[in-house]
């Protein structure tokens, strides 16, 4: 009996050990991992400060560190994506997004035009291309691209996105005469019939936000480029210098000129590298719009360029046949996208009105403001804001990217890119707007649409419906 019970005690010594070793792990391990949040979360503020002694591979390591949990995140909705079949990181949580004050109004049978959409449709589950007829919201073409197609092209150099078909977003799409679109995902430049999901070509080389139509036909695209700051290695390692790439249809760079080296060549090398922008933000320059001059104006001849660096929140008119930057202004705006040329005197500025790497919640100066619409007129030197009414009613928010076009009738086109709505509005009212429902919980992204008056659409509609696609091929037409 005694040495039953003095089994019984040892076994419960033993568990109380094992225990007790367990509880001591547990903590000496949640102990581990607070000092290495601590120090990790110091050396990342080190890092970021300018007056840093961290080794540049110290650096580099803490800063991967910090980017775990991110990318952990990101692999889980991928692979969570891959066995529901939607496109996890491109929906949004409706309780999360929508406001009080959104309406949806589309279609709207006043308007005449299309919407050249771009975003997640959630009959495809993933990223497409469509030209909707706005009066009745009839889809009259679709393009939708073989995602796997188009990576197996760009893989070569690194390219392909994280994530593949399920985060791919098809860019600020431009419609061709001959019903061919152009678009870029933010690593190629992608051209694609309406009669194949397959590209007609791949461009292998990083581009990037807008696409715009030449004179001539070719593009204008923000790209990068490691020849603004070659004569200093340590600040060309460091900091990515942006470009102006000049694209054919056929998708062959005609030119690419360095923005650095074109802000060096007219003596404003101060604003890339005069304050600390470039220490706390590897990306100083940030291009987002390159926008053609169709006609020539009081200011600027046909065929200079309205430039939008983001992260300079300047604007500049730029002549590529001199290399001459003809007037640039900082401000009023702030991190401002879609810069355009309204009439001969008169530009278009989307502001997003946010302060430069302030979290969402902090994101505007003052409480209750909004994205902002600019105009700035050359010949009195002033910024009006003749849609500040409409705004303040419809309040959209976007942080990051963002559309805004004044239209021939006088009206206005937006798209709150962060939150999947479009918004098209006359001289004093809202006409209609249009949310990216995915389902009854979801709203799917968005990613640069156009609006398109019925001019505008003509040739290239005409052009789609008189295609005749190949036997072989999947036409992607309705």
């Amino acid at each position: 009996m005694r040495n039953a019970t003095s089994t019984t005690i040892q076994s419960g010594d033993a568990q109380t050990s094992a225990w007790s070793f367990w509880l001591w792990f547990a903590s000496a391990l949640s102990l581990v991992l607070i000092m290495v949040v601590v120090a990790t979360a110091w050396a990342v503020r080190s890092t970021l400060n300018e007056e840093s002694r961290i080794p540049e591979t110290g650096s580099r390591l803490f800063m991967r560190l910090a980017n775990f949990p991110e990318l952990v995140l990101t692999a889980i909705q991928q692979v969570q994506s891959q066995f529901e079949g939607d496109p996890l990181p491109l929906l949004m949580d409706r309780k999360e997004i929508e406001k009080a004050h959104w309406v949806r109004r589309f279609p709207a049978p006043e308007d005449s035009g299309y919407l050249l959409f771009s975003g997640v449709d959630p009959a495809a589950k993933r990223s497409v291309v469509q030209i909707i007829r706005i009066a009745d919201g009839t889809v009259i073409a679709r393009w939708n691209p073989d995602w796997p197609a188009i990576y197996a092209q760009v893989a070569s150099k690194g390219l392909t996105h994280v994530g593949g078909p399920n985060v791919a977003r098809a860019f600020h799409p431009v419609l061709l005469d001959d019903g061919d679109i152009i678009f870029n995902n933010d690593t190629s430049l992608i051209r694609m019939s309406s009669c194949s999901p397959r590209p007609v070509w791949v461009l292998d080389d990083v581009m990037h936000h807008s696409n715009d139509l030449d004179l001539d036909g070719s593009l204008w695209v923000p790209s990068v480029s490691k020849d603004g700051l070659t004569e200093n290695p340590w600040l060309n390692d460091r900091i990515q210098d942006n470009a102006l790439a000049h694209v054919s249809t056929g998708g062959r760079v005609l030119d690419k000129q360095s923005f650095a080296r074109i802000l060096r060549n007219n003596g404003l090398q101060a604003m890339l590298l005069g304050t600390s922008g470039h220490q706390l933000n590897k990306d100083p320059i940030h291009l987002n719009e390159i926008r053609i001059a169709q006609q020539s104006g009081r200011h600027w001849q046909r065929g200079d360029l309205l430039i939008s660096a983001r992260h300079l929140s300047t604007v500049f008119l730029y002549r590529p046949s001199t290399g001459k930057i003809l007037w640039h202004q900082t401000g009023p705006w702030m991190n401002q996208h879609s810069a355009d040329f309204v009439d001969d005197q008169r530009i278009s500025v989307f502001d997003n009105n946010v302060v430069s790497g302030a979290p969402k919640e902090h994101a505007f100066l003052l409480p209750g403001d909004t994205n902002r619409v600019l105009l700035y007129d050359f010949d009195t030197g002033q910024a009006l804001q003749p849609f500040a009414a409409l705004l303040a009613e419809t309040r959209p928010i976007t942080i990051t990217e963002g559309r805004a076009r004044v239209l021939p009738d006088g009206g206005l086109f937006v798209e709150e890119t962060n939150y999947g709505r479009q918004l098209r509005f006359t001289r004093d009212r809202l006409l209609w707007s249009r949310v990216n429902d995915y389902d009854a919980k979801r709203i799917g992204m968005v990613s640069w649409s156009r609006y398109l008056t019925a001019e505008e659409a003509r040739v290239p509609l005409q052009a789609l419906t008189t295609r005749h696609c190949p036997a072989n091929t999947s036409a992607a037409k309705e």
